[in-house]
């Protein structure tokens, strides 16, 4: 089959051939004449790798090679989409915890139940997300705290980035994974999941979320992760 479509090619190209010739006048010098044939010499070649490529892209398509690799080329196309969104939205959720079930009222320190939640988080980690980069984010409602409050968290930015930071240490203090792994973010209010309307909106709001990155990927261009 190969054979066919190359000699069919092949026979495509030679009549284009002959225009090729370059017409010498007379007494013209051999220095002139070898640039000649060295101009239609690399014509030439080129028209063979057109003709290469042609016959070997159809033989591809007759394999099936062409739609395998296609295949292949959609698949890591549709993972690095999929990796892209992922790290937009910070990550995969592994858990959002409620942070009232976490810390005691209007502070940053966890309760014994809290301690208990994490140390159940910290074996999953391990097993599930050894290699992986960890964000823990806090979130508040948008209920302005009190003056006494106020003396120690200047507002519910402060009073998340603390609550933040005291999941990261207890998961650090009680798990495998390096401090390096960690990171710790602070949203307040801004990014609630339900209406501070209602005091059931509120507590939804109150919450600590801890997600996972997807595993770094070598990128051919840097313009890929300037995202």
């Amino acid at each position: 089959m190969r054979s066919l479509l190359l000699f069919v090619g092949l026979a495509a190209v030679l009549p284009g051939l002959g225009g090729c010739a370059t017409t010498q006048l007379p007494g013209a010098s051999p220095a002139s004449r070898l640039d000649s044939l060295r101009a239609e010499n690399a014509t030439l070649r080129s028209r063979l790798r057109r003709v290469e490529d042609s016959l070997r892209f159809r033989d591809d398509v007759a394999t099936g090679q062409y739609y395998r690799d296609l295949r292949v080329l959609k698949d890591r196309l549709n993972r690095r989409t999929y990796e892209a969104q992922i790290r937009r939205q910070g990550g995969r959720t592994v858990r959002v915890l409620p942070a009232d079930s976490l810390f005691e009222s209007s502070t940053a320190t966890l309760t014994a139940a809290g301690k208990k939640r994490l140390r159940a988080m910290t074996g999953h980690l391990e097993m599930a997300y050894a290699t992986r980069s960890v964000r823990v984010e806090g979130h508040a409602d948008d209920t302005p705290l009190s003056e006494d409050l106020q003396e120690r968290f200047a507002s519910n930015w402060e009073l998340s980035a603390a609550r933040a930071t005291a999941v990261v240490r207890y998961l650090i203090a009680h798990s495998a994974l390096a401090p390096s792994q960690f990171a710790a973010l602070a949203y307040g209010a801004t990014d609630p999941v339900a209406s501070n309307a209602t005091a059931r909106g509120r507590r939804r709001n109150r919450r600590v979320r801890i997600a996972v990155l997807p595993p770094p990927q070598d990128y051919s261009r840097s313009v890929e992760t300037s995202w």
